[in-house]
This record gives structure tokens, sequence and C-alpha cells, in this order.
């Protein structure tokens, strides 16, 4: 990219929402006080963006790869493949096929299922149940397999074999995802059951994917259940992490262009890893460390962005999307408010003259929705060579009004690069 300035763009990770009752009939971004976010709006340019496309709620990662300018609904192969390239966990010499896995609680005599857990593993919590599963668990002769956690109840599963053909053309077990080609597609009010992986091609290496899912769930939940790690949890009233929900495997990588110059990407999830491996950027892993909160998790990241020394600087940043998912519509503005006021309003203060920034979303997880959706995202920009429009404040109904000529996630690097060329 040309230019001498830095492009920081900034995704909030599941900011947009809809207008709450408990909030006054506003949106966690209308409601929390946010004088940064809004000095910005009315500095530049604003709209609402289109992650994908109607009815493909964004994840993460397709999210980050649309803002980056690689249009999903022509690239993306699936969050399995990208979580297990970003965790290495890719044969580059064989047949990989991989998933994205919650550790879940299943409750036997209720048969009541919570998809996260509660969200409260520890890590060391998660590294003892790998290790058990992975030392007594065997798949069949010449296949390889790959389980880790991450993120309080996240994790990642990969079979690999130089032998045998694999297929990530299966379903999930996951109810609260259903796979339509390479997306996955949250499911409102699903049954709360988990499912068998069944494989959805006629295809016998989608078959022995399927066989090997199922068989690995089955034998790991035997000892997830005998674990003293869940024996200690029960004990404690807390819920077991006793099985495990996967979701949207797949076995072909994306075939993305390199980016132009020189990105970073700062975030937590390995699918993102994976997608900066793939197009040439430069990955920093940027998480609230246990115990940390998130005001000195935004002290600490700002001076790592302003010394990249690239020339597009990316961060995903994680704070408003769980309170989406557990309808904490106040949770969700305190969220935002704490970004404003130790991210956004620091980092606008330390621009320079020919730096542009970009505050948007990747995807939005509404309060009363409790999953990703397909709503389009609020973004402002402001920087040389953009004329500010009308708006004055940072929200879903404010951008609606904007100015931006830019409709498609993908569409807005090329429109912001074109800006940044010489004359």
């Amino acid at each position: 990219m040309s230019g001498s300035g830095t492009l920081y763009l900034i995704a909030l990770c599941g900011g947009a929402d809809r207008p709450i009752g408990a909030l006054g009939g506003r949106t966690p971004f209308e409601a929390a006080p946010t004088p940064h976010l809004d000095a910005l709006a009315a500095a530049g340019r604003n709209g609402l963006l289109e992650i994908i496309a109607d009815g493909i709620p964004p994840e993460s990662d397709s999210g980050a790869m649309a803002l980056l300018g690689y249009d999903p609904a022509v690239y993306y192969t699936g969050r399995g493949p990208l979580e297990g390239f970003g965790n290495r966990y890719w044969d580059p010499g064989g047949h990989s096929v991989a998933f994205r896995i919650n550790f879940a609680s299943l409750n036997e005599e209720t048969g009541r299922l919570d998809r996260r857990t509660s969200r409260d593993l520890a890590d060391e919590e998660m590294e003892h149940l790998v290790a058990e599963v992975l030392e007594r668990v065997r798949p069949e002769p010449g296949i390889e397999v790959r389980l880790t956690g991450w993120g309080r109840h996240r994790g990642i599963l990969a079979f690999s074999s130089r032998s045998r053909r694999l297929s990530g053309e299966v379903s999930n077990t996951d109810p609260g995802f259903v796979k339509s080609g390479a997306f996955g597609v949250p499911v409102a009010g699903h049954a709360g059951r988990p499912l068998p992986a069944r494989a959805l091609v006629d295809d016998p290496a989608a078959h022995l994917v399927a066989t090997l899912v199922n068989d690995f769930v089955r034998a790991s939940a035997r000892v997830l259940s005998a674990s003293p790690v869940n024996r200690r949890r029960v004990a404690e009233g807390r819920k077991p992490a006793n099985l495990l929900l996967v979701r949207d495997g797949g076995h072909l990588l994306p075939d993305l262009p390199p980016v132009s110059g020189r990105v970073s990407m700062y975030g937590q999830v390995p699918a993102e890893a994976g997608l900066a491996r793939l197009i040439g950027a430069e990955f920093t892993t940027a998480k609230v460390a246990p115990g940390q909160s998130e005001p000195d998790f935004y002290a600490r990241l700002l001076p790592s962005l302003l010394a990249d020394p690239a020339d597009v600087v990316f961060a995903h940043i994680k704070g408003p999307d769980e309170p989406g998912h557990d309808n904490q519509p106040e949770e969700k503005a305190r969220a935002i408010a704490d970004i404003d006021a130790h991210l956004v309003g620091p980092l606008r203060t330390a621009l320079g003259p020919a730096d542009t920034l970009v505050v948007t979303c990747d995807h939005a997880t509404p309060c009363e929705a409790g999953i990703h959706t397909d709503d389009r995202v609020p973004l402002a920009v402001a920087g040389p060579g953009i004329a500010p429009d009308e708006v004055t404040a940072f929200g879903e109904a404010a951008a609606a009004r904007g100015a931006l000529p830019v409709k498609r996630a993908s569409d807005l690097m090329p429109w912001l690069t074109s800006l940044r060329k010489p004359s």
C-alpha cells in the first residue's frame, strides 16, 4: 500500500446490535458513552457494511477476511481449515481435515446441553482434559489426531493421514450451527441435543471422516466424564466439560492472493493466525490475560499498535461479543465504553496527519438473538482524502445516514487503498 501513513482497522467483535428495550430502545453503541467514537464519526465518513451476504452470518475469521478485502463468498472454505492451519495442524504432504469444537456440558439425566460449559473453563483445566483425551483415545491406524483447547470453551480437532483421503463434507454434531456450504450458520432455538456427524456427500472420504468424528466424540466423552478435572468441577457445583461439539469442518485451504504492502493482524483466534499466514501478514496474539482488566489490556496493546511498522494494522477486539451471546446489553454497553475510553481515544490522540483510522465490526451479535446474524454493521473512517459527512455519532442508526460509498466489507480495503495512492 502506498502512502506514508498507517491505516488502522479496528474490528469490534460482535459489536453491532439491534434496539433493546432494556437500553431504552437504543443499541449498545447508542447507549454507551462513546465521545471518541462519536468524534471519529464526526471527522469522517460513516456507513453500514454488509460483511458477507444476506442469510450468511459471519464468524470472526470470515469477517476479518472480508474487511481485509477478500470476499468470503469467493474464497472461504470453512472455519475448521483456517483454525487447523493457524494452529499448524495441517499436513502439507498428506490429507487433513479440521473442525472448530466447543467443550460442552451434557447433563445425562435431564438431557440439557450447555454448548459452552458456561464459559468458565480455566486454561489449566483445558490442558488437563486435552492431555487425558489424547493419551486415552486412539484413532484407527493410518490416522493422526490433533486436539487443542483455547479461549475458555473453544478448541480445534484435526485428523491427518498420509495414506487415506479425508473430506470435511460432514455435518456438525453441534446443534447450534448447521453447515451450509463453507459456512456455519447459527441455529436459533435449536433442540439442544448433540447430533451425530453424517456424510453430506456420497464419498468414501466423507463417510470415513464422519465415522472418525463420531468414534472420537463417543470415546472422548467417556474420558472426559471420568476426568478428575470434571469430578472436581461437579463437586464445586460447576458444570462438567464432558462432551466435544464438532462443527464447520473442511479439508481445503482458501487460495488467497497475497496482500499488497505490509499488513499486521492482532487477534485471539487461531483462524486469524491461519488467515494471516495464507495472505502473508504478520500475526500477533492479543487477548485479555486471566485476571487482567480490559482497560489494562488496551493500555498494553496500544503501544504495540502504534509501534508496528506495517502499512495496515488490523486489530480484532473481543470485548462486546460475549455479552451479546449472553444477552447482557448493559455489559455490552460497558465493554464498548471501555474500548472508547481506553483504546479508541488514546489511539486517535496518537495518530499523525497521514494516518487513517477505521472502526467497525467483524459481525453483529445482537443481545436478544444471542447468536451471530447477517445484520449490517456500522463503520466510521477518518483520514487524508476522506471528506466528512453529516453524521456526528457512532451507531447503527447514525451510520445508516452516512455517505460511505462502500456497501460490502470486501470492497472497503480497495476503496481505502485507492484513496492512499499518490496522486
